[in-house]
């Protein structure tokens, strides 16, 4: 590849020879001034067209001027890219070295010529195609049953959308996709798998949190195992489904890791005042829900025996005195 910075640095030096200003030399090319300035700085590269005219200005060759020989480029400047590409081998190396310079009009007669001779194959030139060729590419690719992995950087993710929900319908794996959907269509391709009766725990990672918890919440209305959720469930969906878990009297347990030890404490007092048992959990509570959960047990008449690792050694003193009076 060109060295931009290398190739600035030797057009001030061959301007400066001369004794140039940027603004002479801009004027004898036809260009602005700051176009000069950017050469010379290394932040772009002059036109292919300029480039015979350059370095005839400058009393030297082109492959003197760029401190590199491409005959990509040299067929460029002759106007025969077609035959070229046609004739040679181009690597991805070449193109990318050449790109810089080339008019957008070449790389893609470029890529029309590679078209025309490797297929599909063109791996090289995926960053320089239109999206309507790259989605040509794409479409006779999967219709010979070839993966696009390695079209995913180039494509639209609306097109990849389309694509992956096509993929699935024809029962083709659709993971490699995940990373490159949007939020609506990986949303739309979670439903339809569990439409089907299939497992999301693959895409839990890529969904929205939001979306997850309202996922669990149907899941676990048909029946179905939500654990595999829970990490991903925001707040308020953990303690919807906990309320519901309850609701049905289902144990809870294994949501304790989960819920917020503000929102466990109100289960259990709840939970305790329906006389069901609350002993599981007590390593989830905080100290104030554990007091009021202690006093109520003594006001019932109740032990609290099997809370005394819990309670705090100052509330653990009160109660006894309370007791004692």
């Amino acid at each position: 590849m060109f060295n931009m910075k290398q190739v600035g640095r030797k057009i001030l030096a061959l301007r400066k020879e001369r004794n140039m200003t940027q603004t002479e030399l801009a004027d004898e090319m036809g260009v602005s001034f700051q176009a000069v300035s950017n050469w010379e700085r290394g932040n772009s590269m002059p036109d292919i067209s300029k480039l015979p005219q350059l370095a005839e200005l400058f009393g030297c060759t082109v492959d003197e001027l760029l401190d590199e020989k491409s005959e990509l480029l040299h067929s460029a400047m002759k106007d025969e890219l077609q035959e070229y590409v046609e004739k040679n081998e181009v690597s991805r190396e070449e193109v990318e070295a050449a790109v810089p310079v080339l008019k957008p009009e070449q790389v893609e007669e470029i890529a029309n010529s590679m078209l025309l001779k490797n297929g599909d194959s063109i791996e090289v030139f995926y960053p320089y195609l239109d999206e309507d060729t790259l989605r040509e590419v794409a479409e006779r690719r999967i219709q010979r049953g070839e993966s696009i992995e390695d079209m995913l950087d180039y494509l639209e993710d609306e097109y990849i959308g389309e694509l992956v929900l096509q993929q699935y319908e024809q029962g083709k794996p659709v993971e490699v996709f995940y990373d490159y959907m949007e939020d609506d269509q990986l949303a739309k391709l979670a439903n339809r798998k569990l439409e089907r009766g299939e497992s999301i725990e693959d895409m839990l990672d890529y969904l929205e949190d939001e979306y997850i918890g309202e996922l669990a919440l149907r899941q676990y209305e048909q029946g179905k195992p939500v654990e595999a959720f829970y990490d991903y469930m925001e707040d308020d969906q953990l303690a919807k489904l906990a309320n519901r878990k309850l609701e049905r009297g289902e144990s809870i347990e294994d949501m304790l890791d989960y819920l917020e030890d503000e929102y466990i404490g109100k289960f259990v007092l709840q939970q305790y005042e329906q006389g069901k048992p609350v002993e599981e959990f007590y390593d989830h509570m905080e100290d104030d829900q554990l007091a009021e959960l202690a006093r109520r047990k003594v006001r019932n008449k109740e032990s609290i025996a099997d809370m005394l690792d819990y309670l705090d050694s100052d509330f653990l003193k009160v109660i006894m005195r309370e007791l004692l009076s």
